[in-house]
């Protein structure tokens, strides 16, 4: 509530290196702005992290949670880095296990904020019921995002057979070569456990108030507009988080010395630096052919070979019998660990052999490395050598597609290309202007405090408790109909908390919604301008009227509004003392712009009445359309869609009559299922539902539902002809399943509703328009932006 308010932030990592240090990263620059941190992880994974600076160390403390013992995972291991890739379902499970000490700490600990990995699918069900918000952390990169695509796909019927992941999927709206190769899906599934991983993200994504990922617009600008469509809900890039060069005293330096002897006697860009991660586990055969290509190429080059783990323990003897013998002129194995970001760093080093892990890719681009692209052991790091390769900062080596395999004399070939030869020098020069991005300090620190704020900008309000509501109802789709008032005199309550925060905020505009009509009074005191946002159309608008109407005596009976048919009683049970109506007409004379989701190109005389109706600017938002294997199996356009939203409440016997009518139809539907893309749709008439229709073409069967605004668009949408209203009683609103059944099949296959699909059709030039929306929200903005309060009455 209080901006000043420092913020209690518990960070919750995977249990792999790779993960560690990036969350440490934002819980130091999250320290640095006051917020108090609590890291937790298991004891073996915080001794690895490195030691805080003094000015942080009060404002971080790790928690440590003693890591479950499981059958299969052997006592002591506590990170990826310790199990071959075969095992990690284990260490899934015990990381699962978790689930109990996290909680008790987080009963006792006023946590604010939890930022969280990919993997506890089960911490939503944790925080929600102690009011934790939750942040999803990515560590991979926008364009891995963007291929594993919506929470439908990741928790439905998609993609089940490995082959299906080795195509660029549909929803990718912008040219790319991204798709996995078969071997790597197959390598990949081998570390899911019975909750996939996939499974894991779609929960977690639904779950989070927002999500972030290592990631910035100016290398992957059109991935992260995907998501944030895919997602519908806020992506934050976190930036790039490249890493500083580790301080002279780091003790774990003390190869360097000896290193950086042997790269100074080497020519500029000649050397070039092998590092396959902590989890890499190639093969015997595999391992012969990478040496000897690395041999072949005859290039001087530094080798990174960390101990390979076997679930016996830690094997060390990797490397081919006298490989180092008959390279030791011009090579230099280093074994267990390798001062990595020293390495990169040297003049001396011009290009990286790197499994694509996203840690090693931002280390090696920041110094401008060229990449030798060799895919490693998940998903992710097979999506990353094909964004490598087609943004030409690398070239892959080419393998077999299904078992993984290559040839030494393959791996010598693109050693040589992308280091000396002709062909790699446009790779060498796009690989070092990479350096503007990935090792700009700037843009990092900027997108860390774009980060922060998000964080600290997202105020919540305890919703007060009143009589007749629930104890912690929130919104009214956890409400019948006539208890909405109770909520309604719940959100009354929060003049007082929001008043004292924006005493202290330096807000200038508020874009507030049809309820809190006691804002402008709020808002005149502390000189605030106001806007209202309808999220009804201006249809809707227009019929309620000026607000001389909707204060006045005018259609205080239900029989005033009897151009609506449907039943306006239904309509007044979620009303409380002060009516909707009052709500509204208070708002419009309050504020000094009224916007609403809607566009000229749709309601162009709804609109330039309105703004003579309210006598100030009416400015649309647009239509914010969203941005999707049962249905292959149906003919084109052959199925429709039923959803009557989350507030619709039909008698038992409304129920059987529109489940007769469906069933008497004989035709194939889908009933409450989300934005699929069926032929076409019957819809309560809310405004997003139509929408998210029309942007795919969807003919409307049109059932109007619990509230006024949906009665108006039932009439709105039988008389532009994109949909047919099911014919209802007037005064009760009763209807017959036969009537049902025969609509349904007037606007799905008959002669007499050809007329409304193809007019539900040709809307999508209208809803399904991104440059249309986009548009709108520009004049929007710029009506913020630009004008005044004494300039926007003037513009009447």
């Amino acid at each position: 509530m209080d901006r000043i308010k420092k913020l209690h932030i518990a960070m919750f990592p995977w249990l792999a290196y790779g993960h560690t240090m990036p969350f440490l990263e934002v819980s130091k620059f999250l320290a640095q702005n006051g917020h108090r941190i609590s890291y937790i992880s298991t004891p073996k994974n915080i001794s690895r992290l490195p030691k805080l600076p003094p000015h942080l160390s009060s404002n971080i403390t790790f928690v440590e949670f003693s890591l479950p013992q499981v059958d299969g995972l052997p006592p002591g291991v506590e990170s990826t880095a310790e199990v071959p890739i075969e095992n990690v379902p284990y260490l899934k499970n015990a990381y699962d296990k978790l689930q109990g000490p996290l909680t008790e700490f987080l009963k006792n600990s006023n946590v604010n904020w939890i930022i969280h990995d990919f993997e506890p699918y089960w911490l939503p069900g944790v925080a929600a019921p102690l009011g934790i918000n939750l942040v999803l952390f990515c560590l991979f990169n926008a364009t891995a995002l963007a291929f594993l695509g919506p929470p439908s796909a990741l928790l439905g019927e998609f993609r089940k057979r490995p082959e299906e992941f080795t195509v660029v999927p549909e929803w990718i709206d912008y040219p790319c070569n991204i798709a996995l190769k078969h071997h790597e899906i197959v390598n990949h599934i081998k570390c899911m456990d019975d909750v996939s991983d996939f499974q894991r993200m779609g929960q977690l994504i639904q779950g989070s108030q927002f999500v972030t990922t290592r990631a910035c617009f100016e290398f992957e600008p059109d991935e992260i507009k995907l998501l944030i469509k895919l997602y519908q809900k806020p992506v934050v890039p976190v930036g790039l988080l490249p890493p500083s060069l580790p301080s002279n005293e780091d003790k774990r330096d003390d190869k360097w010395e000896a290193t950086k002897s042997w790269l100074d006697s080497k020519g500029e860009k000649s050397v070039f630096y092998i590092a396959l991660g902590s989890e890499v586990n190639l093969s015997e055969e595999s391992m012969r052919q990478l040496a000897f290509g690395i041999e072949k190429s005859n290039l001087p080059f530094i080798w990174a070979v960390r101990k390979r783990p076997m679930d016996e323990g830690l094997i060390d003897n990797i490397i081919p019998p006298g490989f180092e013998e008959r390279v030791s002129n011009r090579g230099l194995v280093l074994r267990d660990w390798a001062p990595q970001l020293r390495i990169l760093a040297h003049s001396s080093v011009g290009g990286f052999l790197t499994h694509c892990g996203w840690s090693s890719i931002i280390e090696a681009l920041k110094f401008g490395r060229a990449l030798i692209v060799f895919s490693g052991a998940s998903a992710d790091q097979g999506l990353n050598a094909r964004l490598l390769h087609g943004r030409k900062v690398g070239i892959e080596i080419e393998r077999n597609v299904m078992d993984g395999s290559f040839t030494s004399d393959l791996v010598a070939k693109t050693i040589r290309q992308v280091l000396v030869e002709p062909e790699g020098e446009a790779i060498r020069a796009n690989a070092w202007a990479m350096k503007e991005i990935f090792d700009n300090e700037e843009l990092s620190n900027n997108y860390l405090d774009g980060f922060t704020r998000f964080i600290e900008d997202i105020v919540e309000f305890s919703l007060p408790q009143v009589q007749d509501l629930p104890a912690e109802v929130e919104s009214i789709s956890e409400l019948p109909i006539d208890q909405i008032p109770s909520l309604k005199k719940a959100y009354d309550n929060l003049p007082d908390p929001l008043t004292e925060f924006l005493k202290n905020s330096n807000v200038n505009w508020i874009i507030h919604d049809f309820a809190p009509y006691w804002l402008p009074r709020v808002a005149t005191l502390l000189g605030i301008n106001l806007i209202f946002f309808s999220t009804f159309n201006a249809t809707s608008f227009v019929s309620m009227g000026p607000p001389s109407a909707l204060l006045g005596d005018l259609q205080q009976r239900p029989e005033d509004f009897k151009a609506v048919p449907e039943d306006p009683l239904n309509y007044q049970h979620c009303m409380d003392d002060v009516s909707d109506s009052q709500r509204v007409g208070l708002l419009i004379e309050g504020c000094q712009v009224v916007t609403m989701r809607t566009c000229f190109e749709f309601e162009l005389d709804e609109v330039k009445l309105l703004i003579k109706v309210f006598q100030k600017p009416a400015v649309p938002v647009g239509l914010l359309p969203p941005s999707l294997h049962w249905l292959d199996s149906k003919g084109e356009k052959s199925v429709f869609q039923i959803a009557l939203g989350s507030e619709v409440n039909l008698s038992e016997d409304s129920m059987h009559q529109l489940a007769f009518g469906i069933e008497k139809s004989n035709l194939p539907y889908i009933w409450v299922v989300r934005k699929l893309p069926a032929g076409c749709f019957l819809s309560h008439g809310g405004w997003s539902s139509i929408i998210e229709a029309l942007k795919f073409g969807r003919a409307l069967i049109v059932f109007s539902g619990a509230s006024a605004d949906q009665g108006l668009n039932a009439r709105l949408l039988h008389g532009r002809k994109v949909g047919l209203e099911i014919e209802r009683n007037e005064t009760d609103g009763s209807f017959t399943s036969d009537l049902v059944a025969e609509t349904i099949r007037q606007v799905m296959m008959e002669p007499k509703g050809e007329a409304i699909r193809a007019n539900a059709w040709a809307m999508r030039e209208i809803f399904d328009n991104e440059e249309l929306s986009n548009n709108c929200l520009d004049g929007f903005t710029w009506i913020i932006e630009e004008f005044a309060p004494s300039a926007c009455h003037s513009q009447v």
